[in-house]
């Protein structure tokens, strides 16, 4: 009986420890697609803006979260055997921007508290992402990308949710260019998703998918079926998942039209933000799903689902 107990205590233990030890095991490309999401949307620099335009508590506390998140994963990163000199310089230039913005959150609410208004706040705290940007591009070259992965790039840090909220703050032509170029690339990466068998016809995917793979035959018809079934549903759940971010995308890119209008009547940064009625949770929904492993990894290059 002990022996039976310790048995199913080290299973448990070992079964608890796999995912702590796929992350100790990612590579340095996961590491950087992590700081990647960590800084853009949902992420450090969403938040930080969204502190900027309403103060609420809630954002100071995300953002701060963010960015300690990105200051621990640096540090493992820099030692990856993959990273030349050049990569670990662009890795400091990277912490010495977040550095700035964990440090201006602080300056952001004793601005607040003396009262002062939304768009004298951004104008205070303006902090240069050139360099970032550039060393986040430049680390990003090193490697391939799945679509999904461009998504959230497209969507994140120096990208569509940056480029908007700087729009909204600012009003300046060059941000409403610059989330519009984004957003065409989000529409463009999720229309080319869509049109992969996995989207267009989940059934007969599915039953490819199950025959590829070649652990259950037809000679087992009921678990052959249930297999199938089960595939089908989690194309049709993957594609629900991708069409909730197309529709979030939209959103943002549409609002650009009404931003511009009122920007052009000269209402108040708050009362633009206001006007504003977008729903993220579907998209952040969507996108954690089609973050799981596999289910980001459909490739138009082979036309198949990779498992």
């Amino acid at each position: 009986m002990r022996y039976r107990v310790h048995l199913w205590f080290v299973l448990f233990m070992a079964a608890w420890m796999l995912p702590f030890h796929g992350l100790q095991a990612a590579g340095a490309q996961q590491d950087v697609a992590l700081i990647i999401r960590l800084m853009g949307y949902d992420g450090g620099i969403h938040n930080f803006k969204n502190y900027v335009l309403r103060g609420r508590q809630e954002y100071y506390t995300a953002a701060r979260e963010n960015f300690a998140q990105i200051l621990e994963i640096i540090p493992r990163l820099k030692d990856r055997a993959e990273l030349n000199p050049k990569d670990q310089a662009a890795l400091d230039i990277v912490t010495a921007v977040v550095e700035s913005y964990n440090t201006t959150l602080d300056r952001l609410a004793g601005l607040r508290a003396k009262g002062w208004r939304t768009q004298d706040i951004d104008r205070t705290v303006i902090i240069d992402d050139t360099p970032a940007k550039a060393a986040l591009d430049a680390l990003r070259a090193k490697w391939s990308w799945s679509d999904f992965e461009e998504m959230e790039f497209q969507l994140g840090y120096g990208r569509a949710i940056h480029n908007f909220k700087n729009y909204l703050l600012r009003g300046q032509e060059r941000y409403h260019t610059d989330a519009l170029q984004n957003l065409l690339a989000v529409d463009a990466l999720t229309a080319r998703q869509f049109s992969l068998p996995e989207f267009a016809h989940p059934q007969s995917a599915a039953q490819t998918a199950v025959d590829r793979e070649g652990k259950i035959t037809r000679q087992d018809q009921h678990a052959y079926d249930r297999a199938v079934r089960d595939t089908e549903n989690r194309f049709r759940q993957d594609r629900a998942a991708l069409e909730a971010v197309q529709r979030v995308a939209r959103s943002y890119r549409d609002y650009l039209q009404l931003i511009n209008k009122l920007i052009a009547a000269q209402r108040p940064v708050q009362q633009i933000d206001q006007a504003i009625k977008i729903y993220d949770t579907p998209a952040k929904q969507g996108l954690a799903r089609l973050r799981q492993a596999g289910a980001y990894l459909y490739s138009p290059a082979t036309r198949s689902f990779a498992d």
